[in-house]
């Protein structure tokens, strides 16, 4: 709503002159200094009164959800009854958004007028844009009111995906293939098998009601089991995944990675699940569907680097979360932590796939320093190299991700691996 009249600079200069022409009028007894000066005092006064009335602003926007580096259409629809002096509108923006085409401030005329813009988001998270600042001026901007108009809105930017249709990627190995296989024997599945007698530990919703009036005993429907990808990322969000820039660092790189090849295997009927660990342990369950796809991208953006939890501790915890026989792709720089090779050794003896993605954060810090080589990064790389080599002969497939290569190369190299 609307504020009280706040004067400006200006009229502030011209109300000192006004006043002091006054004064002058007084001392020197002149009555051409008393005439101007009460002019000018009339005149900042009756401007008050052709300030424009409160206007109505609407604002309509493509969509509240969008990923990193989509762009968003707005309009503002300002409405208001036509006269004299300028309406300055600001549309508040979060500043992790960026203006990509037209202007969120503009002065307008009084009256019915629309100004639209284009932003972008460049950084995964939720953003707010709004309320609409409005300003009121006079016709000789002496005086103005002010007000916050409509309701803040909230923008979410999920992590950005490869750019390119990875679904032709996937040519591996039969599990790993668009859609359902029916594998001819009994397991959890759409298809119709067979029918046994009940037991205990069968679900209430498997029972054959016709079969049992039938025959008077319980009976439970079998199903032909489908064979999918159980695909199960742990991915590093402790504070030493930051280095880098706020956009370009391990941690950004791990969830767009995160996002492409989980959007890729879900939308080809397979379940995905995710293990974040930074100074605590949170999973979400695999699962499949376009539900389960929101949940994941969601579970990305809420993600924050902090705390030092380590992999060997996370894998220990979460375990039993982790289907037999499933995928894992651990996404970590491999940074300080002296239990990567006891979990990784771990998840190989429970007869897991192991990959593991690591963008080198080492690079990444490089790069903020323009290229400098220091003993601490030689030491740092050397200690990296080691620690890749002991992984992959333990039997662990390692991504060494440099900075320079995209998230599609590291999908492409890791969907190559199959």
């Amino acid at each position: 709503m609307g504020r009280v009249s706040v004067f400006s600079r200006k009229a502030m200069g011209y109300g000192a002159a006004t006043l002091t022409l006054f004064i002058l009028s007084l001392v020197l007894s002149s009555g051409l200094f008393l005439m101007i000066s009460l002019i000018g005092m009339a005149v900042i006064l009756l401007s008050l009164s052709f300030i424009p009335r409160r206007p109505e602003v609407t604002r309509y926007m493509d969509t509240d959800l969008l990923h990193e580096g989509d762009e968003v259409d707005v309009e503002l629809k300002v409405q208001g009854k036509g006269g004299l002096g300028q309406v300055e509108v600001l549309d508040r923006l979060s500043p992790s958004l960026r203006i990509q085409g037209g202007n969120n401030h503009a002065f307008l005329p009084p009256g019915d007028r629309e100004v639209r813009y284009t932003f972008g988001s460049p950084l995964r998270g939720y953003h707010d844009i709004g309320p609409t600042h409005v300003r009121r001026w006079d016709p000789l901007w002496f005086w103005y009111r002010e007000g916050e108009y409509g309701e803040k809105r909230r923008i979410t930017t999920f992590p950005g995906r490869a750019s390119a249709d990875m679904r032709q990627m996937l040519k591996g190995p039969n599990k790993q293939r668009p859609g359902d296989m029916h594998l001819r024997r009994v397991g959890p599945g759409k298809e119709f098998y067979s029918i046994r007698d009940y037991v205990t530990t069968d679900p209430f919703h498997t029972i054959n009601w016709k079969a049992y009036a039938r025959t008077r005993k319980l009976k439970v429907n079998q199903y032909e089991a489908e064979s999918v990808t159980d695909l199960m990322f742990i991915l590093d969000s402790r504070m030493v995944t930051r280095a880098g820039t706020m956009i370009e660092n391990p941690l950004e790189r791990s969830i767009r990675f995160c996002a492409s090849l989980g959007d890729l295997y879900l939308t080809t009927s397979n379940r995905v699940g995710l293990i974040n660990y930074s100074s605590s342990v949170n999973v979400l369950k695999t699962g499949g569907g376009t539900n389960h796809l929101t949940k994941l991208l969601h579970s990305l953006t809420d993600i924050t680097p902090s705390g030092y939890h380590t992999l060997g501790a996370t894998v220990n915890y979460s375990l039993p979360y982790i289907p037999p026989d499933s995928r894992v792709i651990v996404l970590s720089p491999l940074s300080e932590d002296p239990t990567v090779k006891e979990a990784v050794k771990k998840l190989l003896a429970r007869g897991h796939n192991v990959v593991i993605v690591s963008p080198s954060g080492v690079e990444f810090e490089r790069s903020v320093l323009k290229g400098m080589i220091t003993p601490r990064y030689l030491l740092k790389k050397l200690s990296r190299i080691n620690l890749i080599d002991d992984l992959r002969s333990m039997g662990a497939r390692v991504l060494d991700w440099p900075p320079e290569k995209d998230v599609l190369w590291a999908v492409q190299e890791v969907l190559s691996w199959d």
